[in-house]
């Protein structure tokens, strides 16, 4: 299983793709707000992280997603779910 800390890692270098420079990500950040994506941006993240971390996140699920920690918690979340409905 996959730890919050390893899921935000990842999430923090699939970010620093779509963000401008060598700017620093913090868990607080908004993703929009603070890190600049466009709605665009926004869809392109989604698209690369649920490549990486083979999972589809759901439209109920994004709508709750707003800062870098968010997206973590959702896909740890998303993560558990998804191995004990395989178990």
């Amino acid at each position: 299983m996959t730890t919050y800390d390893e899921t935000l890692q990842v999430t923090t270098e699939i970010l620093k793709k779509h963000v401008d420079g060598d700017r620093t990500i913090r868990p607080n950040d908004h993703i929009q707000n603070d890190l600049g994506l466009d709605s665009l941006g926004v869809m392109e993240l989604v698209a690369d992280i649920e490549d990486r971390f083979h999972v589809t996140i759901p439209n109920d699920v994004l709508t709750d997603i707003s800062t870098v920690e968010d997206v973590a918690k959702a896909l740890v979340k998303l993560k558990a779910a998804d191995q004990s409905a395989s178990a």
